[in-house]
């Protein structure tokens, strides 16, 4: 069943908002992914990303840097994506998301490969590669990061300010 957006602050249709949030994850490729962990407190970092119908985004990342380390000790956390505006303070486009997230084992990783190589069609062109990545055998693995909340400001569609504030039933 594909998700629902329950608006908790905002006065638009939540099929509005949900085409918004679509349209905006379409034309943005990169996130920013904050994570935060015991030993080296927060975290943030860049990755280019994909996602599928039911608002699940996947990225790729090295299993050796300090956000997998994080999402590995708890699977929460928080995500940019957004649109650079043309000029300083005018046209802002953007979410932010919170979530779980963590490394994508079995269906979930032939579903995250499905999406990353739908988007960046180059991505594991390799028969070995595609492999290493469905069975965890390399350096890097694919990750989900399943939307819980997010907030989307998105001024050139919801006017000024405007932020709606959703969160995500399955």
């Amino acid at each position: 069943m594909p998700y629902r957006l329950d608006l908790t602050q905002g006065d638009r249709p939540a099929e509005e908002l949900r085409k918004g949030v679509e349209g905006l994850l379409a034309e943005a490729m990169v996130l920013t992914l904050a994570t935060a962990g015991h030993e080296h407190g927060p975290h943030a970092n860049l990755a280019f990303f994909a996602h599928d119908d039911d608002l699940v985004l996947y990225f790729v990342s090295e299993r050796a840097t300090r956000h997998s380390h994080h999402l590995a000790e708890q699977a929460r956390a928080a995500a940019t994506v957004f649109l650079p505006p043309p000029v300083f303070g005018e046209q802002l486009r953007g979410i932010q998301l919170t979530g779980s997230a963590g490394e994508a084992w079995g269906h979930q990783a032939e579903a995250a490969l499905a999406a990353y190589r739908g988007r960046f069609p180059s991505f594991a062109r390799e028969a070995d590669v595609r492999r290493q990545f469905l069975t965890g055998g390399g350096a890097a693995a694919l990750y989900r990061f399943q939307v819980e909340e997010l907030t989307v400001v998105d001024e050139l569609h919801f006017g000024r300010r405007n932020y709606l504030r959703a969160t995500v039933v399955r």
